[in-house]
């Protein structure tokens, strides 16, 4: 299975490593690469996104930290199974972001009105209501 693109900023001025982490990461817990999948190696990622070989060794360490990764002499890097209490997290850590943007969109005048017609556009069809035959 490819790995989703991953796109680094220098501009966001977030660590490279945490960018890659957080790409993997949200890739991981949204299913997009599911477990057993081989992550490409320090070398061939490093060259891929063109960033230093530590960079990616650092953002494999914090991902087998967390759990999400493993390691296995000889064979690769690989996507673990979710432990279980990896859902909850994902929504806590949704729950953490969506409050800080409501927030921010709120300081820039955003009425809840304004916001949820936008939330609309993004998640096309999550708020639908099916029909009642």
């Amino acid at each position: 299975m490819p790995l989703p693109r991953i796109e680094l900023s220098q501009a966001s001025g977030v660590p490279f490593y945490r960018q890659l982490h957080d790409q993997l990461a949200a890739s991981i817990q949204s299913g997009a690469l599911p477990p057993g999948t081989l992550l490409p190696s320090v070398r061939a990622l490093a060259q891929d996104t063109l960033v230093s070989l530590i960079t990616v060794r650092r953002a494999y360490a914090d991902l087998e930290a967390a759990g999400l990764i493993e390691r296995r002499q000889g064979q690769g890097t690989f996507v673990t199974e979710p432990p279980a209490d990896a859902r909850q997290g994902a929504l806590d850590d949704a729950r953490t972001l969506l409050t800080d943007a409501v927030h921010h969109a709120r300081l820039l005048g955003l009425d809840d009105a304004a916001q949820a017609a936008l939330l609309r556009t993004l998640l096309p069809g999550a708020f639908d209501v099916p029909d009642r035959d």
